[in-house]
């Protein structure tokens, strides 16, 4: 027999997988495709919005947190999955011996696994699915300094960078920090000699 994909399933699992057993079949599909293609690093991020406006279940409007709860479920799911590297009856078994996952949600996850599951086999053996973020967004804008602080002096030219990264499970944070002009310099001739290092790759 197999480890358990179950068996160290993270706080708050069981009740994203109600979430999940409540959602239409479709929307349900769309969400575990998403999920296989972030694994798989073919999107940068899980669309939680887009999935939150097609999630009416008898209708009640679930939460966006709620959402993200059911992505973080079935990206653990398939992660272990893939770790593990489940066959497709392997993945079936444990769903059923959970008892947690409805007949349906189950029929979902199978469909999806048969079709892409091998694909996060290749991935896992790349790289183990290592749990780091996603780049998905650089802004950047110079300003300049309208007051004195303890930080920068009156009319002192800055950068204010802000960044956008998603977590291994999709989720999108927004980080924003500011720097002197001479530290986007340094910053920037960074950037070049990593750019200069890829091209002679």
């Amino acid at each position: 027999m197999s480890a358990s994909i179950l068996h160290q399933a993270p706080q708050g699992f069981y009740g994203a997988v109600e979430i999940i057993n409540k959602l239409p079949q479709d929307v349900l599909a769309e969400m575990c495709h998403e999920v296989m293609q972030f694994l798989q690093y073919k999107i940068g991020s899980i669309n939680v919005k887009a999935l939150h406006n097609k999630s009416l279940v008898e209708n009640e409007a679930l939460t966006e947190k709620a959402i993200q709860s059911s992505v973080n479920a079935l990206t653990y799911v398939f992660r272990t999955a893939a770790r593990l590297k489940y066959s497709t009856a392997e993945l079936t078994s444990q769903l059923q011996s959970s008892s947690a996952f409805s007949e349906s949600a189950q029929a979902t996850l199978k469909h999806i696994w048969n079709q892409q599951g091998k694909l996060l086999f290749a991935v896992d053996q790349a790289n183990q699915l290592i749990n780091v973020g996603q780049l998905i967004d650089f802004q950047w804008k110079l300003g300049v300094a309208m007051s004195s602080d303890g930080c920068r002096n009156l009319n002192t030219p800055f950068v204010t960078v802000l960044l956008k990264v998603a977590d291994p499970s999709g989720h999108v944070t927004t980080r924003s920090f500011e720097m002197t002009v001479i530290q986007f310099q340094n910053f920037s001739k960074q950037i070049k000699e990593m750019a200069a290092v890829l091209e002679s790759v």
